[in-house]
């Protein structure tokens, strides 16, 4: 099944200046696709396409079988988890209490805006955490985690909306390459135990290596690709990306 698919993506913020020209691809269910290309290739416009928070010009992006390019609506915007690169955590609350916030979407009731969640919500949010290795961080304010500890919070805030796909913006370029890959290598776990796609903007290639996964590579607005019947390689990624 595909999950998401995009074909003859063009976009501008300010026409004729494209930011992506002509870009196609597909995830697959379950797949972990990262997306490679130095600064200003166009990498965080293409993931806010792909999740319905942008229109493209031309091209068509559909998820799910339904089409993206109008906006999406309730019901297939709970299917899409999307992690921006500040990771949009309320630094005053505790990692639980953020985590938590990915079920508000679909939890009845006033409860839940009230801060009052079902006590199994609470418990696999505790999951979450404990998968992350940051259980015993909870109940501490986001304010005082590290810069690893809070991309966790937010790997975990986003799992426990259920999604059945993950759009995440260059959220570990911060991040020294051990703890990068850590977590790169956590999220890739998590979509593997729980059927979630993963689609990742990244900027070094050398986390993309270690990762083992689907790669595509986008430079000035083009997904760049091998002569035709050659598969993608890193070895073909770091060239053109040198």
């Amino acid at each position: 099944m595909v999950t998401c698919k995009a074909e003859g993506i063009w976009f501008a913020y300010n026409e004729p200046r494209w930011i992506l020209r002509g870009v196609s691809l597909h995830v697959p269910e379950g797949a972990f696709l990262a997306i490679v290309g130095p600064s200003g290739s166009g990498k965080t416009t293409l993931i806010k396409v792909l999740a319905g928070l942008l229109k493209p010009q031309r091209g068509s992006v559909v998820l799910f079988g339904q089409s993206a390019c109008n906006g999406v609506d309730t019901q297939l915007r709970r299917q899409i988890g999307y992690i921006p690169q500040q990771l949009g955590l309320v630094r005053g609350i505790t990692a639980l209490e953020n985590v938590l916030l990915g079920a508000l979407g679909r939890m009845p009731g006033v409860g839940p805006l009230l801060g009052v969640f079902p006590k199994e919500q609470v418990e696999r949010a505790f999951e979450y955490l404990a998968f992350l290795g940051i259980e015993h961080k909870a109940h501490e304010k986001v304010y005082c985690l590290s810069g690893g500890e809070r991309q966790r919070v937010a790997i975990a805030r986003t799992l426990l909306q259920k999604p059945k796909i993950v759009f995440a913006d260059e959220f570990v370029s911060d991040l020294d390459l051990p703890r990068a890959a850590q977590i790169l290598h956590a999220m890739r776990e998590l979509g593997r135990r729980e059927g979630v796609a993963f689609v990742i903007n990244l900027h070094e290639i050398s986390l993309v290596q270690e990762m083992g996964e689907q790669v595509i590579v986008l430079k000035d607005g083009d997904l760049l690709r091998p002569e035709p019947a050659q598969p993608m390689t890193f070895a073909f990624a770091r060239e053109v990306l040198a």
